[in-house]
């Protein structure tokens, strides 16, 4: 299809927005550059693959470490998610035949971009960064600051030692597990 096509194609246009694309764990930034290398850029305006500090223990010391956020999903931005699903059906070595959604993009629901941008940023370019938290006493954690706070009342379950806890977070239509990177006071980064 020509460019000219998809400018004229005022129907299927709406407004720019997020959508979200399942592929292959472990070949999200091989989709990405895929798309980027054979998709009309025309279609699409960004692509993300969503990642998230962690801290992880060796020898006595904290490493900081990145970590995909949603292993297996990328996200586009785009304002003609049908014609830019088409496309990527046709690209045979694109790899996002993984389960029976994928005729088309899904649409970022307004309540879950909200939270995305709030970890990653407005235009999602950010890593989601670690949540500096208070602990008490008996070692649970009572407050924190940065991604987690609006979430301490959810934590499902903490890992102090590990620095990571992971809460229920309202996303995706769901109650999902969100693992959220974590670092104590006094911590040396």
């Amino acid at each position: 299809m020509n460019q000219k096509y998809f400018r004229d194609c005022r129907e299927s246009r709406i407004h720019p927005r997020w959508h979200v694309m399942r592929t292959i764990k472990g070949k999200e930034q091989e989709a990405a550059s895929l798309l980027d290398r054979k998709i009309d850029h025309t279609l699409w305006q960004s692509c993300r693959i969503l990642k998230k500090q962690q801290l992880f223990r060796t020898q006595g010391s904290y490493l900081l470490s990145r970590k995909d956020m949603f292993p297996g999903y990328i996200f586009i931005y785009t304002e003609f998610p049908l014609e830019l699903a088409e496309e990527l059906k046709k690209s045979r070595q694109f790899p996002q035949l993984v389960g029976g959604w994928l005729d088309e993009l899904i649409p970022v629901e307004e309540a879950d971009l909200c939270f995305l941008e709030n970890v990653c940023g407005k235009n999602l370019a950010h890593d989601m960064g670690l949540s500096t938290v208070q602990v008490d006493g008996e070692g649970c954690v009572r407050s924190a600051s940065g991604a987690l706070k609006p979430y301490v009342g959810r934590i499902t379950r903490q890992r102090l030692r590990h620095r990571y806890v992971t809460a229920e977070v309202p996303l995706f239509n769901r109650c999902e597990n969100v693992l959220f990177g974590i670092r104590m006071e006094g911590d040396p980064l």
